[in-house]
């Protein structure tokens, strides 16, 4: 099961910004990379439920990140 989010950031140092704010805790399934102003998450997981747990995971520490940056 392969999942992929993506998030629209205002520049690519936004992207960058938010890449490094979640990629600490990330396994070794799951990808985050920056393409151009847009942060790309990308979940290889062997079942579905798996892959919305990260996902879901993900997405709240993104949140985070995107509230403590400054506007």
């Amino acid at each position: 099961m392969t999942a992929e989010v993506r998030r629209s950031c205002g520049s690519p140092a936004e992207a960058e910004r938010f890449r490094v704010a979640v990629a600490a805790d990330n396994p070794e399934y799951v990808r985050v990379t920056v393409e151009g102003s847009e942060l790309v998450v990308r979940v290889a997981a062997s079942a579905p439920a798996s892959a919305r747990a990260t996902l879901e995971d993900l997405l709240a520490c993104l949140g985070a990140a995107e509230r403590a940056t400054p506007r």
